[in-house]
């Protein structure tokens, strides 16, 4: 049987396993709240990390290459670049993977799988790096607007337009 049959045999022991790991990543009265409810709205993280584990392991069912594994690691990447992880403690989650396929494949599969684990991991990392730049934006952007207000205010300077302040992005 190949990996995909197989992975597709045993989605929902992987996908529940994978769940766990990944809300341990929390510390342990957070992943108590996340593993609780898959309820949208009462518990928002732990059902967008569940849906998204959920939608990467069906993805690598499948063919895929990495902008679609990226689109589909997004929400919680994007949940966990603005919390206060590093950038390994945001990815660490995909790693799980390979204890998870190490206890639930044959050996003859795990090489294989692993590769699928590194190519899972180097999407969650691009989508981490591209998450913090959007941040780092972000906060670029009001700081100048806040310092352009206050100079302003003391009529040192004219009123600039959005195009002004976002001029920089765009050079």
């Amino acid at each position: 049987m190949h990996l995909k049959q197989i992975l597709k045999k045993d989605k929902e022991s992987f996908v529940k396993k994978w769940f766990q790991a990944t809300i341990n990543t929390y510390p342990a009265q957070t992943a108590r709240i996340l593993g609780k409810d898959s309820n949208r709205f009462d518990n928002p993280v732990g059902a967008v990390t569940h849906e998204t584990i959920k939608d990467v392991f069906n993805l690598i069912t499948e063919e895929f290459n990495q902008e679609i594994l990226e689109k589909a690691l997004d929400p919680v990447i994007r949940i966990r670049a603005v919390q206060s992880f590093s950038a390994a403690e945001a990815v660490s989650f995909v790693f799980a993977l390979k204890q998870i396929g190490e206890n639930l494949l044959d050996d003859s599969l795990i090489r294989q799988f692993d590769k699928l684990v590194d190519q899972i991991a180097l999407a969650a990392f691009n989508k981490f790096m591209k998450c913090k730049e959007e941040i780092f934006l972000l906060k670029a952007t009001e700081s100048k607007r806040r310092i352009h207000r206050a100079f302003e205010r003391a009529g040192l300077v004219a009123e600039l337009t959005e195009e002004d302040l976002l001029g920089s992005k765009k050079s």
